[in-house]
């Protein structure tokens, strides 16, 4: 998942810097369909103390992602650019991007013409624990008990921030804030979620809600726990989504939320597979060592 995750913002950093085709070309490569922009220029500043937040952008991207090892089937995501601007580059770190989630991503084959069966077997870190990718309510979008998008536990919220050449993406051309202080007071960071696709075994499905929010750093707290969504109020927030739920009449992704099973979110983390098939052939070996040792402790004892 890492990999993939690694190899997508690859190739769409490469799409933000030229345009792609929108077929198969043997080579993989990302087809942007349409984007908007969401913007955030602060009018009330005076109220809330914040004049040196100039700007707070929200690109949002709908993206067909094309492997070269597959000609038939492109995988199908949003995924966006959060970006901020202030007056000075030390006033950057006067301000905190959250951002907030909701739904689920889940597998769909068809049984049967018209049975259609369902499961969950992603997962996703979520707070420093490995939980199933479906959340029947909002939550916070961190990895860590950071609240702050993308923030760094050893080094800080914004260290993984990003800044550019003037309106250039291009992950060539980018640098780390935290390594490289910008000539402008502009950083930005990516989020592009699980995308769908079509496979011989099932289908991939996403049904994911999220708000991104830029608040005042001092009012979002250190740590926290993934629901307390209520924490402080945003200056800001931007809704958008990423919804490709499969339809198979007629062979074809729809993006009409509404189409989303309404399945309770699940109760506990998923057990890592892979720990518990260890510990349960341990167990076996240990009982058959039992086993063994009271089956040579009774052939002695009848000598």
């Amino acid at each position: 998942m890492k990999t993939f995750h690694i190899f997508l913002v690859l190739l769409l950093g490469a799409a933000l810097g030229g345009n792609a085709q929108a077929h198969f070309t043997g080579q993989g490569h990302v087809h942007t369909h349409a984007q908007t922009k969401q913007e955030f220029l602060n009018p009330n500043c005076q109220t809330s103390d914040t004049c040196d937040l100039k700007r707070f952008t929200l690109t949002t991207s709908v993206n067909e992602i094309w492997f070269s090892d597959d000609p038939l089937h492109p995988t199908y995501g949003n995924g966006v650019i959060m970006e901020y601007e202030t007056d000075t580059v030390a006033a950057l770190e006067k301000y905190a991007i959250v951002q907030f989630k909701r739904g689920c991503v889940f597998y769909t084959s068809e049984a049967a013409p018209g049975v259609i069966k369902r499961s969950i077997n992603n997962t996703v870190l979520s707070f420093g624990e490995s939980v199933p990718y479906c959340f029947r309510n909002w939550i916070i979008d961190s990895q860590d008990t950071d609240p702050a998008y993308n923030s760094d536990p050893e080094h800080g919220r914004i260290y993984l921030a990003r800044w550019n050449r003037p309106g250039s993406y291009d992950n060539k051309t980018q640098r780390y804030y935290g390594k490289q202080k910008p000539n402008r007071p502009v950083v930005y960071m990516t989020d592009y979620p699980s995308g769908a696709f079509v496979r011989a075994s099932g289908v991939k499905n996403t049904a994911l809600e999220f708000k991104t929010c830029i608040y005042r750093a001092g009012d979002v707290p250190a740590a926290t726990r993934r629901d307390d969504i209520n924490f402080a109020t945003p200056l800001r927030c931007f809704d958008w989504q990423s919804v490709y739920i499969y339809d198979f009449k007629t062979a074809r992704f729809q993006n009409d939320l509404a189409l989303a099973p309404r399945w309770e979110e699940p109760a506990a983390p998923v057990a890592s597979r892979p720990y518990r098939t260890i510990w349960l052939a341990l167990a076996l070996l240990l009982a058959l060592f039992i086993y063994l040792a009271i089956r040579i402790v009774r052939r002695r004892n009848a000598a």
